[in-house]
């Protein structure tokens, strides 16, 4: 799972960095708070946290920008100094560019007995912790070379970093690097979670991540609408119950289309999966070659012969199956070709994944009955673009997609986001130990069984994606490297069974 912290529970909504900008001052003074009072708060919180985390830390280094990100940095500076610690703080700022609130900050920091020093003047040598203020959520562009200097300097060393609200040099609202960015050990975000710190580079760079509401936090979501939410089950329609009368035919038939020549292990993944996830029925249709493999490694996967058109028992089995998962190992030749419009012949509800997708890039289709699940490569050919431009703003790309091909898209990767083509959900679920083959393949098994347990199809992806994730995490028990995509079996059971 991602190291992230939250309050009491996990929030339903995170939000673009303007949207808190812009709306917190109005909430604090509602709450009959200046903003002031919000930075100390702020300033507190980060220092609670860093006496929780870091209880024997006697020296700190705090490095200021020159914005309210920097005040934050300045109300830190002076609680730990009145604490007794050591404190040093360095400013790229002169004292005379801080204005408003930072001003007021930086100038109770001195009257407490503090020093601004010079960042020149730098020493990193003999710090427990360093306190990372530079940039808020405010950076626009590439960070500049100055700030670029510091944080290579930072980053190359072996102290701990607290980063205040985001690490500086990433950006709020993307997850992506600005340039260069600050590694921390801890990052912790003020009155609401910014959508950019749950996904893509993001995980690289926050370590664990806090939110501190600031005595806020429910107010502002209450108030302040976001169609960015943090994908959990308690936010979601519980998935359907099997009653003690229920049979096989109750739980839904998922027909799998995949596994071409020589890749027979996408279509086993992919189809035991879905048994896995509660389907009641699981048929594979895949190239003949593979069909004994998959059969006697699972037998309680039954064979389609999408080839048969005679009208015999087999062929009219077909038009019970109520979802289909398509492309796992699927290939790209004539085989694949006709098992894409085979599968969209049937029109059943379905799951579009790895060479399906490229399929799909090749022949464009707009259903509202299906859910796609591109990595960005994938993903990229669909929109016809770069891998680079997809990850600059993931956000954009998973809305794009669902609203060019219609249905529900799964953008891959850490921090996978799922998209209606309007709002889209941050899954926190999952750890690097997922990057291996196989494992997209058991999504979209576990997606073709959720389907039918599921009021839409938005839900079961959401419950898919967090099952997913969650497994995983469940499965790392003897560490990260060397999981297997079959490791997740039994805790995706488990999973569906809570």
């Amino acid at each position: 799972m991602l190291p992230v912290k939250f309050l009491a529970s996990i929030p339903q909504h995170a939000y673009h960095s303007e949207m808190v900008a812009r709306n917190e001052g109005a909430i604090a003074r509602q709450q009959q708070l200046t903003l002031y009072q919000l930075m100390v708060a702020a300033g507190q919180s980060a220092f609670e946290l860093l006496q929780q985390q870091w209880p024997a830390c006697n020296t700190v280094l705090v490095v200021c920008g020159r914005g309210n990100n920097a005040g934050d940095g300045f109300v830190l500076a002076r609680l730990a100094l009145q604490f007794g610690m050591r404190v040093y703080l360095h400013s790229l700022a002169a004292l005379d560019d801080y204005q408003g609130d930072a001003k007021l900050a930086s100038q109770q920091f001195i009257d407490a007995g503090g020093r601004i020093d010079n960042i020149d003047d730098i020493d990193l040598n003999g710090i427990d912790v360093i306190i990372d203020a530079m940039l808020g959520t405010g950076i626009k562009g590439a960070v500049r070379d100055n700030f670029r200097s510091l944080i290579e300097l930072i980053n190359a060393h072996d102290s701990p970093v607290l980063s205040l609200d985001l690490p500086s040099g990433l950006n709020a609202n993307t997850g992506q690097v600005q340039g260069c960015a600050i590694v921390a050990d801890i990052t912790v975000t003020f009155v609401a979670m910014k959508i950019g710190l749950l996904t893509g580079k993001a995980n690289d760079y926050c370590g664990q991540l806090y939110l501190a509401g600031l005595g806020i936090a429910q107010q502002f979501a209450k108030q302040i609408a976001s169609k960015t939410s943090i994908n959990a089950p308690a936010h979601l329609t519980p998935l359907a119950t099997r009653q003690a009368s229920a049979h096989k035919g109750n739980s839904g038939f998922v027909l799998t289309i995949a596994g071409n020549k020589g890749m027979p292990g996408a279509a086993r993944l992919a189809s035991e999966a879905a048994l896995r996830a509660g389907a009641g029925l699981v048929a594979v249709a895949c190239h003949r070659e593979n069909q004994v493999i998959i059969t006697a490694t699972r037998p309680e996967l039954m064979l389609a012969d999408l080839e048969v058109s005679d009208g015999t028992d087999h062929q009219q089995k077909l038009t019970k199956v109520d979802a289909v998962v398509l492309g796992p190992g699927l290939g790209s030749n004539d085989w694949a070709e006709t098992k894409f419009r085979q599968a969209l012949a049937l029109n059943k509800p379905m799951v579009v994944d790895a060479d399906g997708l490229n399929l799909l890039a090749e022949y464009p289709q707009y259903r509202d009955n299906w859910v796609l699940t591109p990595h960005p490569g994938e993903a990229a050919r669909l929109l016809n673009t770069s891998v680079t431009m997809i990850e600059a703003d993931r956000f954009s790309a998973v809305k794009a997609i669902a609203v060019k091909y219609g249905g529900i898209c799964v953008l891959k990767g850490a921090g996978s986001l799922i998209s209606d083509g309007d709002s889209v959900a941050i899954n926190i679920t999952g750890n690097a130990g997922m990057a291996v083959g196989g494992m997209g393949d058991v999504l979209a098994g576990i997606l073709g069984a959720l389907i039918l347990q599921s009021d839409n199809i938005y839900t079961a992806a959401k419950y898919a994606v967090h099952i997913h994730g969650k497994a995983a995490d469940m499965a790392i028990i003897n560490g990260q490297k060397g999981l297997l995509a079959s490791d997740l079996f039994p805790f995706i059971r488990q999973l569906v069974n809570q």
